[in-house]
């Protein structure tokens, strides 16, 4: 189930960005309603517990170091030095400390930004690059900063560490995608997203019109009567589970599972659906009741929240029996991957063959000379393999 979850790490990146953004801007226009939680038992008791000067320092080493580790493995794309991450960590955290114990905070960015460029630069990354991803770090960083941190002067030790949890888990899922090589790619510090093509959606959209508008008056009154009740379902089935939510004290932390379920149904394909509609309401109001017990409050960390709702998704797509459709040249390699590789090996001949014909593009002819078969006999084992993808289901 979990052999494509790049899928999962790439759309739980998306959401988590786009969730950001929105919020962000909800916080500067004065709606400041997803801050962290400075009343929470849990921080206070956290704060009592462990209130000593050398554990905040140690604890704060540990995560600059972590942290630092993380930077250097996406800009340079190969394991850095421990030695040298400890190395940089250390002799920052020691400029630090006198740079504020002799009043002079104002060139503290000045200097962390200088050791973390020459740090980069031992581990063979380009100047231009490494700026440029310190200066989109940190851009996200003072945005999450300003989004989560509602007051300035409350600060404590558990605090600051719940303030590095969900940007950590962020270049966790960066790191984990570069190693798995996955939808997401960096290109010298930047991540680029894949764009949906717009011009796809609108061609899918017209031609649905055209065809809604082919349709006799009758059928035409069917489906308007199907979409509305259909509609009028979902927002009733949508409201019993805030409803639920509220009464467990989980409504915001529901809306953030809601919305990263919604935003990401379609990364997936087609999501899971019970025949009968009964049965349906029942599920899906356990489902989400459960994702709000499990959730972490939204005063501790919003990645948490859209991690469930975006994994409800990914879940519920595998649940679907999938109907594969046969090999055709010119195909993605993904999906050429996805299909082939559920009748064949990829250390097979029968998918080398494949896909040399229906990726690469060569002729049966000359696939013919290159494996010693026939060009009739090429052309029998590309119809057998798509015979037996036809009766996948």
């Amino acid at each position: 189930m979990f052999k494509d979850y790049d899928k999962y790490l790439t759309a739980s990146l998306k959401v988590y960005l786009f969730v950001l953004l929105i919020i962000f801007i909800m916080k500067i226009v004065g709606l400041d309603y997803f801050g962290l939680d400075y009343n929470n038992a849990f921080i206070i008791f956290i704060d009592n517990k462990v209130n000593i000067p050398i554990i905040n320092n140690i604890v704060q080493f540990i995560l600059l170091a972590f942290q630092l580790y993380l930077y250097t493995y996406i800009v340079s794309k190969s394991k850095p030095k421990m030695l040298l991450v400890c190395f940089t960590t250390s002799v920052n955290t020691f400029v630090s400390y006198f740079l504020f114990k002799y009043g002079l905070e104002s060139l503290y960015y000045l200097i962390t930004f200088t050791i973390l460029i020459l740090h980069f630069k031992m581990h063979s990354v380009k100047l231009k690059e490494s700026v440029k991803f310190l200066i989109m770090n940190t851009i996200l960083q003072a945005v999450s900063l300003i989004t989560r941190n509602n007051s300035i002067t409350e600060y404590s030790f558990t605090l600051s560490l719940i303030l590095n949890i969900d940007y950590i888990v962020m270049l966790l899922i960066w790191c984990e995608l570069i190693r798995k090589g996955g939808i997401i790619c960096l290109h010298h510090g930047f991540y680029l997203l894949k764009k949906i093509n717009l011009s796809i959606l609108l061609k899918e959209l017209q031609r649905k019109s055209h065809k809604f508008k082919s349709l006799d008056k009758e059928t035409k009154l069917t489906y308007i009567i199907y979409f509305i009740l259909s509609f009028i379902w979902n927002i009733g089935t949508i409201l019993i589970v805030l409803l639920i939510a509220t009464l467990n004290h989980t409504l915001i932390e529901c809306i953030f599972i809601l919305t990263s379920f919604w935003l990401s149904k379609g990364v997936f394909g087609k999501a899971f659906h019970l025949s009968n509609m009964g049965h349906c309401f029942i599920v899906s109001n356990l489902a989400y009741y459960v994702l709000n017990r499990i959730t972490t409050p939204l005063g501790i960390s919003i990645v948490v929240p859209i991690m469930l709702g975006v994994g409800l998704s990914y879940v519920t797509s595998k649940l679907v029996k999938k109907a594969y459709k046969p090999l055709y040249k010119g195909m993605p390699t993904d999906i050429f991957n996805e299909t082939i590789l559920k009748v064949t090996d990829k250390d097979s001949v029968k998918y080398s063959i494949a896909y040399d014909y229906f990726i690469k593009k060569q002729a049966a002819l000359n696939l013919s000379y290159k494996y010693n078969y026939t060009e009739a006999g090429i052309r029998k084992m590309l119809n057998r393999i798509n015979n037996e993808i036809k009766k996948l289901i």
